[in-house]
């Protein structure tokens, strides 16, 4: 083979017309093969009367990997030249880049391109993404044009291709140059040519604009076959290819350059404006998203069990307004991903026992998800005893996406899975009360609309979807933070009047390993007072009791931080809900007040003093108890809490004396807070760099340092100690960390923890 020639331009500029008479040209001598790269299949029609042929992606989406034969998607044109279309997916569904890498991946597995001696790759030019890009990496092309007119748009895609070619290739030299294929605009030579003197490339060709292309496309042909006046031009361009050609590197410029180069400054603002406005024809430079807005779309509502039809008019189908709701720390700080919004949707969905949650997504997705899952009931049943079987045995199924879908679209297999999911029954028979729809980046990116499934719905089992789309939407936390807000505005029955003595626990931290402990402890201490719990909004909740949200009097935070706070204001503003204005609380102080405002509230006064009495007496004892051994002894908090009241005041209790506070930046929270009037004095610093932590505990020489890992910056005399994340709620959990210190600082026992220490470090491999 010769060459292999890649034709590169805006839509709509003439690459596919200059494609066909350039192989029409060079089909004079040699054998040539062009295939089009456009989504519109259209590039060889020119080659072959018209005549409609069959496209790679239609071929691979009918038959099955053992029947792929060439003979069926290759189509002989003129002169023998060997005519293929990629071909794309419907408009709107798909990836039409992922298309063009598997339509390259048969050919190449048919080793087509050895039988000629030039390849044509006619290729849409406005979005140079890694798919259409694949004709320009080096193992296909060695030879590339732009086609271009003096249009600023056109230019504007022929510098965005520039930077695809810049981006593969650095230096290297592939680029023979610029086919100017003219529209008779206004100094349209003079910017085409300035353009090219700019990023170095000659002007290989100038393609008048003739009425003979217009005569000769309704006859089906090409200029070359027709005969007409612009052949010889083609020809010439042919004889020019088979010498010796010269090859530049590409030579992008910037946008403000193009502009300055094309337009003059006076219009650089407008166009700029313009192109970004241009979905149409927006090149593939990144430009800056807008921000999210909630989108309407629609579903037709069918029987039950039947597929709804991709061709259903839009009119007759209900709107659904889906809003992506509100937005994790994440993405408004604009920091770092932390984990997969596809993964943090399907961690929390599951909670809902007796609803099934459906994975739009590659069964690679899906099975990670399950495995985080999973782990956390194991874990709580291995180590605690707590069986959790949302967990232990998640109600989850997979749509399996494979490269058809990506290519193709995926909507067809998830309303088969949704329709399956709503039949099935569980061990004792029972149908679910609620179909979850997640949809993960594979689904995002290539356009499905998970939407569709919502025609499934019926008032026994709604049909809730989920755009967590994998990291396109976020984060983990933003995955969670859909999952509830969601949930909510999906199931949540506004027209429900709250009932006496019912609360709602909103927002415990489903992966923590006290989770059920801290839910019985509270319950306990509710049921003393007489009240109920409603709906634990979400952790092992049913579909009913969400549906019934608004029947609690009081809404209670499982954690006040910034998630907490977040699903706070959303109930409050879309429900009206009311939330008690404390989190579950945690150390002596925090559980004493708490019980004083829950009584207070449902007039329950009485029982919640019995209960501290109950509790004080042991309180005070044992805090006395720690004195002895602690009084004095200096601490130093490095930790990701935000919130150590509970620790901090049982150390203040025990005479302790607290160096200094440092909190790191947390993706799930921000702002230091603390209720403890003592906590005035102590140094406190925020967004903490742990570059600091070994220079600031010799400073301070703390007795004890509180973290939530192990540090190696601790020495000498230093007792190190973990900080859970997630706390122990109750009277005792602040006291219950002092005690443990008391055991290795106290009189008598040093030199035992020492000797320790020293094993550790002799045994334990770090």
């Amino acid at each position: 083979m010769k060459r292999e020639i890649a034709v590169y331009g805006k839509g709509g500029i003439g690459k596919s017309t200059i494609s066909a008479n350039l192989s029409a040209a060079l089909a004079a001598k040699e054998r040539v093969l062009q295939i089009g790269c456009d989504p519109k299949h259209d590039s060889t029609r020119l080659l072959t009367g018209g005549r409609r042929m069959t496209t790679i992606l239609d071929h691979i989406r009918d038959t099955g990997p053992a029947d792929h034969r060439l003979e069926d998607i290759l189509c002989v044109g003129y002169r023998e030249i060997g005519c293929m279309e990629a071909g794309g997916p419907k408009p709107g569904v798909g990836c039409a880049g992922r298309g063009i890498i598997t339509a390259f991946e048969l050919l190449d597995k048919f080793q087509l391109k050895q039988q000629y001696d030039y390849v044509v790759y006619d290729v849409l030019g406005d979005v140079v993404c890694g798919g259409f890009a694949v004709p320009i990496r080096r193992e296909y092309a060695d030879t590339i044009f732009l086609v271009t007119s003096g249009e600023f748009m056109s230019l504007y895609a022929a510098n965005n291709i520039l930077r695809g070619i810049r981006n593969y290739d650095g230096e290297q030299a592939r680029v023979a140059g610029i086919i100017f294929n003219s529209r008779n605009l206004a100094d349209e030579s003079v910017k085409v040519e300035a353009f090219a003197e700019a990023v170095r490339l000659p002007i290989f060709a100038r393609i008048p604009r003739s009425e003979a292309f217009a005569k000769a496309e309704k006859a089906g042909k090409t200029i070359v076959q027709m005969g007409e006046a612009p052949a010889q031009l083609f020809e010439e361009i042919a004889e020019r290819i088979r010498g010796e050609l010269a090859l530049y590197p590409a030579r992008p410029l910037t946008d403000e350059a193009l502009e300055e180069l094309i337009l003059g400054a006076r219009e650089q603002a407008h166009v700029r404006k313009q192109a970004q406005a241009g979905a149409a024809e927006t090149p593939a430079e990144k430009i800056p998203a807008p921000e999210l807005s909630p989108t309407e779309l629609s579903s037709a509502e069918l029987p039950a069990g039947e597929a709804p039809s991709e061709d259903a008019p839009a009119e007759d189908a209900p709107a659904f307004a889906y809003d992506p709701g509100v937005l994790s720390k994440n993405l408004i700080r604009s920091e770092p991903l932390h984990g997969c919004a596809f993964n943090g949707a399907m961690s929390m969905a599951v909670h809902l026992r007796d609803a099934v949650i459906v994975a739009h997504a590659p069964r690679s997705c899906a099975y990670l998800s399950w495995q985080t899952i999973s782990s956390t009931g194991r874990r709580a049943l291995f180590e605690r005893g707590v069986l959790m079987p949302s967990s232990l045995m998640p109600n989850i199924t997979a749509t399996d996406m494979d490269e058809s879908d990506m290519v193709f679209g995926g909507t067809e297999r998830l309303l088969e899975a949704v329709r399956k999911a709503a039949g099935q029954t569980d061990a004792a028979g029972r149908k679910p009360k609620a179909i979850i729809v997640i949809s993960s980046c594979p689904a995002g990116i290539i356009g499905d609309d998970i939407d569709q499934a919502k025609a499934f719905s019926t008032p026994d089992c709604p049909v809730v979807t989920i755009k967590a789309d994998g990291n396109l939407a976020g984060d983990y936390l933003q995955g969670m933070l859909m999952t509830y807000t969601q949930l909510a505005k999906q199931l949540v029955d506004p027209q429900i009047k709250p009932q006496p003595d019912t609360v709602n626990i909103v927002f415990e931290k489903v992966v923590a390993k006290n989770t059920e402990t801290n839910y019985q402890i509270v319950r306990e201490f509710l049921g003393r007072m007489g009240l109920r719990v409603n709906c634990r909004f979400l952790c092992d909740t049913g579909v009913d009791e969400v549906k019934n949200f608004c029947s609690a009097s009081l809404n209670l935070l499982g954690y006040r931080d910034y998630t907490g706070k977040i699903l706070e204001e959303f109930f409050e503003t879309n429900y009206g809900c009311r939330f008690f204005e404390r989190q579950l609380p945690v150390g002596f102080e925090e559980t004493a007040q708490w019980l004083r405002g829950i009584g207070a509230f449902f007039g329950r006064e009485h029982e919640a003093e019995a209960l501290i009495t109950e509790h004080e007496t042991e309180y005070h004892r044992r805090a006395e108890a720690v004195r002895k051994d602690l009084a004095g002894k200096r601490l130093m908090v490095v930790t990701f809490n935000h919130q150590l009241d509970w620790v901090l005041s049982a150390a203040l209790d025990a005479g302790m004396e607290i160096v200094k506070i440092c909190v790191f930046n947390f993706s799930q929270d921000e702002g230091f807070r603390t209720l403890l009037p003592q906590a005035e004095g102590i140094e406190i610093e925020e967004n903490y760099d742990p570059d600091k932590a070994p220079e600031e505990i010799r400073r301070l020489a703390p007795d004890i340092l509180l973290t939530n890992y192990e540090s190696d910056a601790a020495a000498g005399d230093i007792l190190v100690d973990t900080i859970p994340m997630c706390p122990d709620v109750g009277f005792f959990s602040g006291l219950e960390m002092i005690e443990r210190w008391t055991r290795l600082t106290g009189a008598g026992r040093k030199g035992s923890w020492h000797k320790d220490r020293a094993l550790v470090e002799k045994y334990f491999a770090r």
